[in-house]
């Protein structure tokens, strides 16, 4: 998969590409560790051989998982025991590692779903020895909504929200209520009413509507109309004077009730083209963690599959249908504190690009120590939330 194929599939709308990646980044969990590479050259060559020999016999003994993922895994189990949190729910959340290992928590991402975040609480699992675990919910004893417009979420909730996603549903219709995303006004009538406003506002006749724009229907978003009580779902008409294409005239309504709510002139604005490439770049560090690895980017692309597959149960068939992608940024290295890794990303999607979700689609986000192959960090993200 090129990286032009990889934004169209895990960004098939141009929304908050640099959030979505900003959130990954901060889910990767990558802390300084205080180390500094400050020793003389002949023990750098020294610690180089060392750590030469050290990440073969890694490689040939198997997966080596850290501590942060041994915990962050331990507290997904109990989760998953105590409350039924699921692998696809993760994407809704930063998970976070106390610096002593002991404490998991996962709060909830910015711009997961649409506006699903305020709903969702925090989970806080404490890991006692031998990783025996004690899990709370934020909302523990509060009473829950029976379906989706409940101000608070459970993992039962969430759940049936990420079913509807799967079948194709939107998260508008999933969490505001079908008075509010019925779209009962006509493309045709919504055109008649824009026109009389329009002339009403701006004292203008003789209005063609934009042949390439028509009667646009669009999203204006849950937070808005959560807030006001209008509609979500609305269209946007665009006018000109007479039949040359001049100065543009952009009539609003809701698509529920067909009340305009905005009339403007578009003669100073300009559209914005959206050129996903800029946000593609290699990460901080990039050539000293390159300079520094003892390790092939495709052999922690073996590593990272292997440790996707342990983590969250996946089968020899889902393993083996996983996708390296290997050129989804301009290099693969970086530095997580003083340690140099390798960010793999996996992507699985066992239908093809056309069929629905299946259990364990999504994108696998692995950093693998680039000197021993240790397992970092995992990531799992379904692209359930929000982001397909």
């Amino acid at each position: 998969m090129k990286r032009e194929d990889w934004q169209r599939v895990y960004q098939p709308r141009q929304d908050a590409l640099e959030a979505r990646v900003g959130q990954t980044l901060r889910m990767l969990d990558t802390q300084n560790n205080g180390r500094t590479w400050t020793m003389k050259k002949t023990m750098a060559l020294a610690l180089a051989a060392v750590l030469l020999l050290g990440a073969a016999a890694a490689l040939a003994a198997g997966l080596i998982l850290s501590e942060r993922v041994d915990a962050k895994t331990a507290a997904r189990q109990a989760l998953a025991g105590q409350y039924g949190f699921t692998p696809e729910m993760e994407a809704f959340f930063d998970c976070e590692v106390s610096e002593d290992g002991r404490t998991v928590s996962f709060t909830p991402a910015a711009q997961t779903g649409a506006g699903v975040e305020g709903k969702l609480g925090v989970y806080t699992v404490t890991l006692g020895k031998g990783h025996q675990a004690t899990a709370s919910w934020s909302h523990d004893g509060e009473t829950i909504g029976e379906d989706t417009q409940s101000p608070v979420w459970d993992t039962a909730l969430l759940a049936a929200a990420l079913e509807r996603k799967a079948a194709g549903e939107e998260w508008i219709d999933i969490v505001l209520s079908a008075e509010q995303t019925a779209v009962n006004v006509t493309p045709e009538e919504a055109i008649a009413i824009a026109r009389r406003a329009a002339m009403e506002e701006f004292g203008l006749d003789d209005l063609m509507v934009v042949e390439d724009w028509g009667a646009h229907l669009y999203y204006r978003g849950v937070e808005k109309a959560e807030k006001d009580g209008k509609g979500a779902k609305c269209y946007q008409v665009r006018f000109t004077q007479g039949d040359e294409r001049g100065t543009e005239y952009a009539v609003s309504l809701y698509a529920n009730s067909g009340e305009v709510f905005e009339c403007r002139s578009l003669e100073e604005e300009q559209d914005v083209v959206y050129d996903a490439s800029v946000s593609w770049h290699a990460a901080p560090g990039s050539e000293q963690a390159k300079a520094l690895a003892e390790i092939t980017p495709e052999q922690a692309a073996q590593l990272a599959k292997d440790a996707a597959a342990e983590v969250y149960g996946l089968s020899p068939a889902q393993a083996d249908s996983m996708e390296w992608v290997a050129d989804v940024a301009p290099s693969p290295y970086a530095m997580a504190g003083d340690t140099p890794v390798i960010q793999i990303y996996l992507w699985l999607w066992q239908g093809g690009s056309s069929a629905p979700f299946a259990e364990g689609d999504g994108v696998y986000q692995v950093e693998v120590n680039a000197q021993t192959g240790t397992i970092e960090s995992i990531l799992y993200d379904s692209t359930l939330a929000g982001n397909g």
